[in-house]
């Protein structure tokens, strides 16, 4: 069939009057579709440029060839290290952030001259006396404190509240040697944390055995698996597979001493207890009984 064949095909339409059949033709062409480019020839398309490579690439290349990657591991990786200690960096807290140069530097002349902080105490600055306060907040971030999270413990937060009620407020040495011979599973994961904290407290040149544990809870670590309990009858029950974790903060004697000064300075200013109401009597005194 040549490429613009036409295709006729009679169609025959009535007419209600006259009752004669008029033939009618209808054209049709199909074309092939054109794969080719119409501006094929025009355009060209330009050569791509050569890829260049510098010096410093082929000496890095070459370094890097030289090295046996056998014996590189995560302990003698020097870029790896280098990398780890970046980032540990950026997340690191930082007090700058919050507290103002001169807040610091007056909290650790208070520090020194006291032992602990005392708020509300006139301190010398450049020639000026100034009565120096916190608010409990910066008070909290100023004084050292280490935090502590647990791994991925297999228990539940009602266990693991018990345990942590027994050895909240306790010396961390005294709460290890109690938590060691605790027979509770989740008493074992406590222990770990807390040896933890006592590496941590060697870094930061603290004194253990001033450490106690000033606040510690348990929270819900999520992705709970849960599965069938199949029971009689046709019916069944779902079983919660829970997982928590434990967080704890350790405080030194420095935190302790200053709430034990705040405990007695209001008691000093607080008002002599009554144990009778300073009121006038509402009744008529008489000079005999009435039984």
């Amino acid at each position: 069939m040549n490429k613009f064949s036409i295709i006729t095909k009679p169609l025959f339409r009535s007419s209600r009057h006259i009752g004669v059949f008029v033939p009618i033709q209808r054209f049709l062409s199909t074309t092939s579709p054109r794969l080719s480019n119409l501006l094929g020839e025009v355009t060209k398309i330009d050569s791509e440029p050569p890829i260049t490579t510098t010096s410093k690439s082929t000496t890095t290349s070459s370094s890097e060839d030289n090295k046996d990657i056998s014996k590189i591991t995560p302990e003698n990786d020097e870029e790896l290290i280098e990398y780890h200690a970046k980032n540990a960096e950026s997340k690191q807290f930082k007090i700058e952030k919050y507290i103002h140069p001169l807040k610091l530097q007056l909290y650790n002349e208070n520090v020194s001259q006291f032992g602990f902080f005392k708020n509300g105490q006139i301190m010398n600055h450049n020639g000026k006396k100034l009565r120096f306060t916190l608010t409990p907040q910066e008070i909290d971030i100023l004084e050292p404190s280490i935090y502590l999270t647990s791994y991925r413990i297999k228990s539940s937060m009602k266990k693991a509240t018990i345990v942590n009620r027994m050895v909240r407020k306790f010396n961390v040495k005294l709460a290890i040697n109690q938590l060691h011979f605790n027979h509770k599973k989740i008493s074992t994961e406590l222990e770990q944390l807390l040896k933890r904290g006592l590496e941590q407290a060697k870094q930061l040149e603290l004194n253990e055995d001033e450490l106690y544990i000033d606040r510690i809870w348990v929270g819900s670590d999520g992705k709970w698996r849960k599965r069938l309990d199949p029971k009689g009858r046709g019916r069944m029950g779902i079983i919660a597979h829970r997982y928590i974790h434990l967080k704890c903060i350790l405080k030194t004697n420095q935190t302790k001493l200053r709430l034990d000064w705040e405990k007695q300075q209001k008691e000093l200013k607080s008002k002599p207890r009554m144990f009778l109401n300073d009121e006038p009597l509402n009744l008529k005194v008489r000079p005999w009984y009435r039984w």
